[in-house]
């Protein structure tokens, strides 16, 4: 951290005070949400080609780290989790359920539907 050593000091003395009493101020959860454009070559005005951003303050980012690095042993996600993981996601997903299905369909397993 880039900060004179008195405000570490007083950041931790807070934040242990927030976690010893239990309490964030309401402050902390406050953001600015900024509309961003998803597709500069659409219509930018149709709200559906925008999506939202919030911008939080800075010493809430901080409390959250304290806490994730506090609290990760209890944060332990399924080995099958893709969402909100680092390093993982919709491809891992997809290339999941393809290798399934071709291993059930490769011994026969197919299951079809009829109407």
């Amino acid at each position: 951290m880039y900060a004179h050593p008195v405000l570490i000091m007083h950041l931790q003395t807070l934040f242990k005070f927030m976690l010893c009493h239990r309490f964030v101020p309401n402050s902390f959860g406050i953001g600015v949400t900024i509309p961003l454009v998803k597709d500069k070559t659409g219509n930018i005005n149709d709200v559906n080609y925008y999506r939202g951003i919030t911008l939080s303050p800075i010493i809430s980012k901080l409390f959250e780290v304290v806490l994730l690095s506090l609290s990760s042993a209890a944060l332990e996600t399924d080995c099958l989790q893709f969402g909100f993981k680092e390093k993982i996601g919709t491809t891992d997903a997809i290339f999941t359920l393809n290798s399934t299905v071709k291993y059930f369909v490769d011994r026969g397993s197919l299951y079809t539907f009829h109407h």
